[in-house]
């Protein structure tokens, strides 16, 4: 099984980190896919900003961090409580108001041949991260330890499973994101 797997931890501290599209935030890129179809990332979220917008692409949008966050579309605010993953469209580059310092978990897909689901677990024992039937997947510890036979996985880092599958083991709270592609 090893031989036909493609995965690794990513941890938090190998993150590169870059300045969004328009400028004015910045984000840690956890793994682009192929011909950019897809991307993970964690965005640094002030006071208040607005997301640069992105034609084609579809995103989820997770509250990582201590505090809220108000996205605003066109007049319309709505909260968005820590760990509930909220999918709009790209083109929106909605203005954020965050309730204090915090971060965001991204998922951005390129609408026309990729999609993606985000969804927070909590994983107790023994847990199979596996790529079957998707283009990635990829788990984020929030909080917890795991162990694999790639290593082990703290607060903050990541495991990608792009073929293949990974066991791991311990207790942890997780974010898991998917790619599928589009059929």
């Amino acid at each position: 099984m090893l031989a036909d797997r493609t995965a690794r931890i990513i941890p938090c501290a190998d993150r590169r980190i870059t300045r969004w599209a328009n400028g004015l935030g910045s984000t840690a890129e956890i793994a682009t896919g192929a011909d950019s179809r897809w991307r993970f990332s964690v965005a640094s979220l002030e006071a208040n900003s607005t997301f640069s917008s992105f034609f084609g692409v579809d995103r989820i949008f997770t509250v990582i961090g201590p505090y809220p966050v108000s996205l605003d579309f066109d007049a319309s605010p709505t909260v968005i409580p820590r760990l509930s993953p909220t999918s709009f469209a790209g083109e929106s580059g909605p203005d954020c108001i965050a309730a204090g310092p915090t971060e965001a978990f991204n998922v951005m897909v390129e609408r026309s041949s990729t999609a993606a689901a985000v969804e927070i677990m909590d994983i107790d024992l023994l847990f199979e991260l596996n790529a079957a039937e998707r283009v990635a997947v990829l788990m984020l510890v929030l909080d917890g330890r795991l162990s694999t036979d790639l290593g082990t996985a703290g607060p903050g880092d990541c495991l990608l499973v792009e073929r293949g599958a990974v066991t791991m083991s311990g207790h942890a709270l997780i974010l898991k994101a998917e790619i599928l592609d589009r059929q």
